[in-house]
C-alpha cells in the first residue's frame, strides 16, 4: 500500500511538471531558413496556429521589409512597419498620431468626429449625417 502511494505520487509530480513545460512555451520554433538575402528567420506558429516570421529588422537591407509574413512593407528605425496603419509611423517615418486618433491610409484621423472614418477608418456617415462620438447622427 506505501509503495502505492509513492508511485502515484510520482506519477502526480511528472505530470504537474510536464504541464508547466509545455505552458512555459508559448511559441515553437518550427523551421529556420533564408531568405534571399541570407538573413535567417526563424518561422514559428502562433496560439492560433497561423505561422508568422519572428521581428524582423531591416537594419542591413531595408528590402527584407517586402518578405511575405512581414509586419509592413517600409523600414523605419530599423523596423518593418506599415505606414497606413502605424500611429508611431503614419504615412512617413517618425509621424506620430495624436492620443485620439488613430491612421488611416497614412493619415492621421481623429475616429470620434470625422465623417469619413466615423469609429473607425473608412467608416463613412452618409450625407448630411455628422460623427460625434464614433458614431453617426448620435443623439
Amino acid at each position: 500500500m506505501n509503495t502505492f502511494k509513492i508511485s502515484y505520487f510520482v506519477v502526480v509530480i511528472l505530470m504537474v511538471l510536464a504541464i508547466g513545460i509545455t505552458l512555459s512555451e508559448p511559441l515553437r520554433v518550427e523551421a529556420n531558413h533564408r531568405d534571399r538575402y541570407g538573413r535567417l528567420i526563424a518561422s514559428t506558429r502562433g496560439e492560433k496556429g497561423g505561422n508568422r516570421t519572428s521581428a524582423m529588422t531591416c537594419d542591413k537591407s531595408p528590402k527584407v521589409c517586402r518578405l511575405k509574413g512581414s509586419s509592413g512593407r517600409a523600414c523605419c528605425r530599423k523596423r518593418c512597419v506599415d505606414m497606413r496603419t502605424n500611429k508611431l509611423n503614419c504615412g512617413r517615418c517618425g509621424k506620430s498620431c495624436q492620443y485620439s486618433e488613430i491612421c488611416c491610409n497614412g493619415y492621421c484621423v481623429n475616429p470620434m468626429f470625422d465623417r469619413r472614418h466615423c469609429g473607425g477608418c473608412f467608416k463613412k456617415c452618409n450625407k448630411g449625417r455628422s460623427c460625434a462620438y464614433g458614431m453617426c447622427s448620435y443623439a
